[in-house]
This record gives C-alpha cells, sequence and structure tokens, in this order.
C-alpha cells in the first residue's frame, strides 16, 4: 500500500475527516490512547502458555533469523522491519484494533502484493461502526452516513477529501506503514521481560516489547516513543507510537489478531 506522508490533523477539519479521524494528535499524550495490558512479568513456567496466533501454518522467516529476540539485546532498525514485513507476508491476512485520540477502529486487511484493507470507525459520541472504509491497492471508499464516495485526487471536494483521509488513515492502520516507521529509527532494544498483551479476540498472549532506543523522525514528525510487541516466533502483536507534531503530541496503539485467517475484502456495491 502506499506510504502516506499526510499530516492527519489537516483533515479534521472538515465534517468527513471529523467522522472517521478526529484529532489524530491531541495535546494531552496520556489522553490519546491506552497502552493495553502490556505490564505482565515475563512467561515462566507458572505462567499460561500462548494460545497460537493464527489458524494457519507459520513459520518463522528467514529474514528474522538475524532478530535476537531475548532480553536486552538490540536489534537494526532495518532488521527488525524486513522481520516484520516478512511475518506479515507468510501470514498475508489478519484483523487489526487501532486506537487514537479515545476512538476506536477494526480493519481486516491483506498483506503484500495485493494490499487491501477495509473495516469501520466508532464515531466521537461513541457510536459503534458509525463509519466504514474499504481500500483496494491506491483506492479509498469512505462511507458517512450511509453513503459510500469513491476517493478521487483530481474529482469533487468530496472525492478529493476521501482520497485524503483514505491515506491519512493509511499512516494510522496500514501494517506497511508500521514496518516503515520500525526501520527509521536506526535501534532497537528488547525489554528484559516478556509482557502480556490482551488482544481484542478474547486470546491472551507473552510478547517481546521491543522499543526505539531514541527519539527518531518520520514525515516530519517526532517520534518520542515507539514500541513494537513481537511473539517468540516473531509474530507481530501489535505497535504504539507516541509523536509530536507541531507540538502536539498524540499516541496510537495498533493490535494485530486473528493473523492468517481468512478476510473477504470487494469494493463497496
Amino acid at each position: 500500500m502506499g506510504r502516506s506522508e499526510h499530516v492527519i490533523s489537516a483533515l479534521t477539519t472538515t465534517a468527513l475527516g471529523a467522522a472517521l479521524l478526529t484529532g489524530c494528535s491531541s495535546d494531552d499524550a496520556d489522553a490519546d490512547a491506552k497502552e493495553p495490558a502490556a505490564s505482565s512479568p515475563s512467561a515462566s513456567a507458572s505462567s499460561p502458555a500462548a494460545e497460537p496466533s493464527s489458524a494457519s501454518e507459520y513459520t518463522t522467516p528467514a529474514e528474522c533469523a538475524d532478530v535476537p529476540l531475548e532480553s536486552e539485546a538490540t536489534i537494526p532498525g532495518k532488521d527488525l522491519a524486513a522481520c516484520v514485513t516478512a511475518a506479515m507476508k507468510a501470514y498475508g491476512t489478519g484483523t487489526e484494533y487501532v486506537l487514537s485520540a479515545g476512538q476506536e477502529s477494526t480493519t481486516r486487511f491483506r498483506f503484500g502484493d495485493d494490499p487491501a484493507m477495509a473495516g469501520d470507525v466508532d464515531g466521537e459520541d461513541g457510536e459503534k461502526a458509525k463509519n466504514s472504509f474499504v481500500f483496494l491497492g491506491d483506492e479509498e471508499w469512505v462511507k458517512s452516513d450511509g453513503k459510500w464516495v469513491k476517493g478521487d485526487p483530481a474529482g469533487d471536494s468530496q472525492e478529493m477529501l476521501v482520497a485524503s483521509l483514505g491515506k491519512a488513515y493509511r499512516a494510522l492502520a496500514d501494517p506497511q506503514v508500521t514496518a516503515d516507521v520500525i526501520a527509521s529509527s536506526p535501534v532497537w532494544k528488547v525489554d528484559t521481560e516478556k509482557a502480556l498483551i490482551s488482544l481484542e479476540n478474547g486470546k491472551d498472549t507473552y510478547a517481546w516489547r521491543i522499543t526505539n532506543a531514541k527519539p527518531f523522525s518520520w514525515h516530519g514528525a517526532e517520534m518520542t516513543e515507539y514500541i513494537v510487541w513481537l511473539e517468540d516466533d516473531a509474530t507481530p502483536v501489535g505497535a504504539q507510537g507516541t509523536s509530536n507534531m507541531g507540538g502536539k503530541p498524540g499516541t496510537t496503539v495498533q493490535h494485530f489478531y486473528d493473523l492468517g485467517k481468512p478476510v473477504s475484502i470487494e469494493p463497496p456495491a
């Protein structure tokens, strides 16, 4: 999928942008997103075993062979990004939960040569699945007030907005963008212990918490802290990024689950 260089907060001045992605950056980083249950000590003999994270066979990719998932290890950013990308390609499909600025969304995705995303975003008022979206390749559709609109950068004002909005949302939710962000930080460090992550499909898993060694820049935003969670076999569990754009801190949380399970993503009728 296309890498987005759009500033998401620039879209929040419009009704459609506000309905889908209002306030990606807020004045209070702690109010933007809650870090999920990820503070438990490392798995031990008394810890519950993590259930398999996919519905299909998965083998740790060769690209992860040089990524040491062990206490206090350091990992080059390019190696970690290549591992995450290869792991996502190995699974091919999955579901993702995103929390940003207090708004939640759930996305089905295909990863690889035929990328696609589709899902729903809750409204500012807490209404579940108030808006929907479908991204196929470089095409975007957004549903607001019961009407689907296809993005067109050369179309009318609403079509242009949807085109920009779609690319902005990719910056929040596209797993490929997650890998691109990881590659932008030269060095990453593995925590001393694993963390317990509670996923939205009701499953718990222990995963290594890997953080950037120092702040870094990504498309003009200062990433003060970025967290990646990987299981022992390099299965991506999630990510959490805290950035500062124009003096406004913001935090976004991602969880990946049901990896390898079939998903259906088609253009809106």
